[in-house]
């Protein structure tokens, strides 16, 4: 900057200058240091301020009016003052170029009181009748908030229980933390700059390759199952997400991967699958083959007691009624049963359907029943949906039966609705009938269960477990809302009919 040793250590001349022994700084000299990006101070061996420009103004909020002539801790934080004073100490008895604060251990104080992470270079500068020290000061809080970011995000990389690996556009592993050295066997050493081939088993190659295409694109990919190879060779069922890496231009450089073994998982659902189909099949052999022995007991009571009636005392009745009572209950029993069981095994494939034709046809078949019960049944607007027309139409007939059978003492209205819900239609089935404690709520749609008493409604318990598994076959939910001797509504979900 043209300082030399001209300078006088002590002078206090015009604000904001340096003043030589003969002249001010000149006016070019001045502009020059206004000029520079970084604030820069000159301070004497006294710690105190001689000459600041207009950057260092900016930085700490002060005029140079009020930082010529004061001390530099004054800009220094409070909790950090004494170090950076024996810093500044140390530095004059011996000058030499130094720099503060780039580990970010030094934090400067702006007027207004807040911190500012600072890094500061000192050149000492001698002058007649001392050294003079010129500071280039610059705020680093961006960096050192920047670096915190990166070691938060590095410590929860580290610590995830998910395998996170990231690699470039070509392939070559850039970065492995330590579940996936679990994951794959491999240490990071080991990976770090390798091809990601080195864990993809010929199998999962066809699906990588098409995901780096989607990545390419800017496309993410959540859940995408897999299959990925350990270092021991054996192959490993996955889910993994995956996620375009971006440069500082916004350009893609690579792709972030999250990956967690499913295999277990896999391997219980598999063998869920199965046991249910055995059960699935249990239930229908056993059932089926019920049918007939109950259809003969339940024949040979009707019979005794048609024949029998009044000709015995009145206890052989009552015992003959229990007989046949309890025979029709089992029937009803092992056909509902039989139907819980077909929900799954002989379901037809899923079809585009008419909701509104369905549900016609349950109030044609129901029409006794709602002329009996005086109930009044309303429909809003029902949509074409993706369903097994068969399943639907017993599903929408247990509901409206729940709401026929549990109604009040007030005329009963039944109202059948539909609405657009995201990606799927929400059906409401409402009625103003007894209600039930939402306690309840998720016991009622379990097999057998019942909240009345045997005698006081009639069915086997079945009903709304049918109404569930259909839901579920159909990839949708069922739930309620009630409220006890106001109504219920049952809530269900079905796929739209796709587009195109």
């Amino acid at each position: 900057m043209g300082l030399d040793d001209e300078v006088s250590p002590g002078s206090r001349g015009a604000v904001g200058s340096l003043v030589m022994l003969d002249r001010p700084i000149d006016a070019w000299s001045r502009m020059i240091i206004d000029a520079a990006p970084s604030a820069l101070m000159v301070a004497d061996g006294a710690r105190t301020i001689v000459l600041a420009n207009r950057a260092a103004e900016d930085l700490f909020g002060y005029s140079r009016t009020e930082l010529v002539g004061r001390p530099l801790e004054m800009l220094t934080s409070p909790r950090l003052r004494d170090r950076y004073v024996r810093l500044v100490d140390e530095f004059f008895a011996h000058p030499r170029v130094l720099s503060i604060g780039s580990g970010g251990e030094l934090t400067g104080l702006h007027r207004d009181g807040r911190e500012i992470a600072v890094e500061i270079a000192v050149h000492p500068i001698e002058v007649r009748g001392g050294v003079l020290t010129i500071a280039s000061i610059s705020d680093i809080t961006e960096r050192r908030l920047a670096a915190a970011e990166h070691d938060r995000l590095a410590a929860i990389v580290e610590g995830s229980e998910d395998a996170i690996l990231s690699t470039s556009l070509d392939g070559m592993i850039t970065s492995w933390n330590a579940a996936a050295e679990r994951l794959f066997g491999y240490r990071a050493a080991e990976a770090i700059g390798q091809p990601v081939t080195m864990v993809i088993p010929e199998l999962g190659m066809e699906d990588a390759h098409d995901a780096m295409q989607q990545i390419r694109r800017g496309e993410r990919i959540a859940h995408f199952e897999t299959v990925r190879r350990h270092k021991d060779g054996r192959e490993i069922q996955v889910a993994a997400t995956l996620s375009p890496v971006r440069g500082p231009g916004d350009d893609i450089v690579g792709m972030a991967s999250i990956i967690r073994d499913i295999t277990d998982g896999k391997r219980r659902d598999a063998e869920l699958q199965r046991s249910n189909a055995l059960l699935e099949q249990f239930a229908y052999v056993a059932s089926h083959d019920l049918q007939e022995p109950l259809r003969m007991v339940a024949n040979y009571t009707e019979l005794l007691a048609q024949r029998y009636r009044g000709q015995l005392d009145a206890r052989a009745d009552q015992y003959i009624h229990y007989a046949s009572d309890g025979a029709r209950r089992m029937q009803r029993l092992v056909s509902d049963l039989l139907a819980y069981s077909r929900v799954g095994s002989q379901g037809g494939p899923l079809a585009v359907v008419s909701s509104a034709t369905a549900v016609a046809g349950v109030l044609e078949a129901m029409q006794r029943a709602i002329r009996e019960s005086a109930a009044t049944v309303e429909l809003g607007e029902l949509p074409d949906v993706l369903a097994d027309e068969g399943q639907l139409r017993q599903l929408l007939q247990n509901l409206i039966g729940n709401a026929l059978k549990f109604r009040a003492e007030a005329p009963l209205r039944i109202t059948v609705a539909a609405r657009w819900s995201v990606d799927r239609w929400t059906f409401s089935v409402a009625d103003n009938g007894i209600g039930i404690e939402m306690r309840y709520a998720d016991r009622i749609f379990q097999m057998f269960q019942r909240l009345h008493e045997l005698n006081k409604y009639e069915g086997s318990g079945i009903g709304l477990a049918i109404a569930k598994r259909i839901v579920e076959r159909h990839g949708g939910r069922i739930w309620l809302e009630s409220q006890l001797g106001r109504g219920t509504t049952f809530y269900f979900t079905l796929p739209a009919v796709p587009k195109g």
